[in-house]
């Protein structure tokens, strides 16, 4: 089945230094992983073994199919037939190919037998392919942002993705919890998201009914944005990927210039099935410095960079803020 959109993609910008890394040729569709049904508990036994990394990759989509969030985001991928494989991608979490519909997990430098018999790993790796397969939902709905909006606000718009994926995390986890997949939830409790479980946790204890009208993915949210560290990671991040996109064209501004709506916010919280909890919240999202300020040094003097450099005429390789003097300085033959 092709996946088909009218929507800009985003370009695939090797970040991960994937030019010295040897995909396998060893790849899998999630619609297999979904069909092998494996026994949940086959890695509590001593005597199991993962023979190789489909074992491990087959048993977290026997496990994600008791969330009804995952299921639903793993059914997507396999409708549209995406693929999985395994790497040692150097701490990176995962590295999504739009174009080749596959997914590259990290390893975290083991290899399957070891992999299978550490449940530490095993729990990683269920909840980065979750965050993964999230990713891959809003790419097909959104694409990139770095064809629609200024640098400015690519900025945000990054920021309240990479919140979502980690409420997705929340959201499945909390399910499979319900379910007695109560070792994953505990990871979850201490993980470096681990503020923002108990966050979405004390909510639905204080209120129940949160799990049913989104507030408690509301407060696990706003919750991202009170650590300094997951905003400053992800706006490194994004900001390299704009230095990338600046270095693949060749026009001065690759940029847009679209200004993020209260509805475009909105609708990047939309889940599989169809709830958006960030509904009504655009407006004071846009508007809080709490959401949308650069506060870390370093990376507001590179965002400055950049926008001197949208700004800049560049003529052999000197760069000219006027162009009518780059013109005297290099006239045209």
């Amino acid at each position: 089945m092709e996946l088909k959109s009218n929507l800009q993609q985003k370009k695939t910008i090797d970040c991960l230094s994937l030019g010295t890394l040897t995909i396998t040729e060893t790849q899998w569709y999630f619609a297999e992983l979904s069909l092998d049904r494996v026994d949940v508990d086959a890695f509590d036994n001593d005597n199991a073994e993962a023979e190789d990394y489909r074992d491990v990759l087959s048993w977290c989509a026997s496990v994600m199919a008791c969330s009804p969030s995952a299921r639903l985001l793993l059914k997507e991928a396999s409708e549209k037939d995406w693929k999985v494989t395994v790497e040692d991608l150097n701490g990176s979490d995962y590295y999504v190919d739009v174009e080749e519909k596959l997914l590259i997990l990290d390893n975290n430098a083991l290899l399957p037998c070891a992999l299978g018999k550490s449940d530490y790993f095993r729990n990683i790796m269920l909840i980065t392919l979750v965050k993964a397969l999230r990713d891959i939902w809003q790419e097909k709905r959104h694409g990139g942002f770095d064809t629609l909006y200024s640098p400015d606000h690519i900025l945000l718009m990054e920021r309240i993705r990479a919140a979502d994926l980690d409420v997705m995390a929340i959201l499945v986890t909390w399910e499979l919890r319900s379910e007695e997949f109560t070792d994953i939830w505990r990871h979850m409790l201490g993980s470096d998201i681990g503020d923002m479980a108990m966050a979405y946790s004390g909510y639905i204890e204080r209120d129940p009914s949160a799990q049913f009208n989104a507030q408690g993915l509301v407060s696990t949210y706003k919750q991202w944005f009170r650590c300094s560290k997951r905003i400053d990671s992800c706006d490194h991040d994004a900001l390299e990927y704009m230095d990338d996109v600046l270095a693949s064209y060749d026009v001065v501004n690759p940029f847009g210039s679209k200004k993020p709506s209260k509805m475009n916010v909105e609708v990047l919280s939309c889940l599989p099935d169809k709830t958006a909890y960030l509904r009504g919240l655009g407006a004071e999202i846009l508007s809080d410095p709490i959401y949308s300020s650069v506060d870390n040094v370093i990376n507001q003097t590179h965002l400055f960079h950049i926008m001197y450099d949208l700004q800049a005429v560049v003529v052999e390789d000197v760069a000219f803020r006027d162009a009518d003097l780059a013109r005297k300085i290099f006239p045209v033959e």
